[in-house]
């Protein structure tokens, strides 16, 4: 009987030792689609469809200019995949920059910058009825201005491939490891297993971005093949804001002093 006792309690401590790795799927460029009736692209409604089926979560970055121009069947369709639970949304900045032009947030002072990422959350409020706790630029870096601004705006939480140790942002930065694609467009499951096998994993978080609208069938055997791999490696998949509260349950709860009697 103590034998029994001893052997399972060994097993629940080796268990316990090694934690799960958690995923934190970002995919980015959300819009609406521009013509048809349907929300958003087909390859968006296929990824969707996919980690719905798969019970898989993961976070979609909003581009919030997509956000301006009324589109009910666009904005009920936002709503109904938020308040699933499954998907969480956040910001992936306001304009859809072209190869051409600055991105958004590596130039401008942190007042500039801070107004970009208050008016994204404006219009999540105003047209979705809820904030998006993440952000992440779209198709640029950031600069210093940008983790000053960041910290002025207290829906944004959460910092996908943010600095190790911002200066001025106060939450969650998660920095970039790896992502999905290798190169940018191009998930590559030989790639991405070698990569991660060396660099990743062993880390206890990883932000995985990849761009599902540009995904062909090709790419998309190799996302799907990439899911695989981390599901056989006993990864748990969450949102940006679970992964958020569990960081803070770990913290020490601070404990009232009794009075002095």
């Amino acid at each position: 009987m103590i034998r029994t006792l001893l052997f399972t309690s060994a097993v629940l401590l080796t268990s316990f030792a090694k934690a799960q790795q958690i995923i934190l799927l970002k995919l980015d460029d959300v819009v609406a689609r521009r013509v048809g009736a349907k929300p958003v692209s087909d390859r968006w409604l296929k990824v969707h469809y996919y980690l719905k089926e798969n019970q898989i979560k993961g976070s979609f970055g909003i581009i919030t200019e997509s956000l301006e121009k009324d589109n009910e069947m666009y904005f009920q369709w936002l709503k109904e995949v938020q308040a699933a639970g499954l998907i969480e949304f956040w910001m992936h900045g306001y304009h859809m920059k072209t190869a051409s032009e600055p991105g958004e947030f590596e130039h401008g002072t942190a007042e500039a910058q801070r107004s970009i990422l208050a008016k994204g959350e404006k219009l999540a409020k105003e047209k979705l009825g809820f904030t998006l706790p993440a952000f992440g630029p779209h198709w640029s870096g950031t600069t210093e201005a940008t983790d000053e601004a960041m910290e002025k705006v207290p829906e944004v939480t959460i910092w996908l491939y943010g600095p190790e140790k911002p200066k001025f942002f106060t939450r969650l930065s998660i920095p970039r490891v790896m992502a999905l694609e290798n190169p940018t467009f191009v998930p590559d499951l030989e790639k991405f297993k070698s990569f991660y096998e060396a660099k990743a994993a062993k880390r206890e978080v990883l932000v995985l971005q990849g761009h599902p609208d540009q995904w062909d069938d090709k790419r998309w055997a190799g996302f799907t093949g990439i899911i695989g791999f981390l599901k056989s490696k006993n990864v748990e998949f969450m949102t940006p804001s679970e992964y958020l509260k569990k960081t803070q349950s770990k913290q020490p709860q601070m404990t009232a002093k009794k009075p002095t009697p």
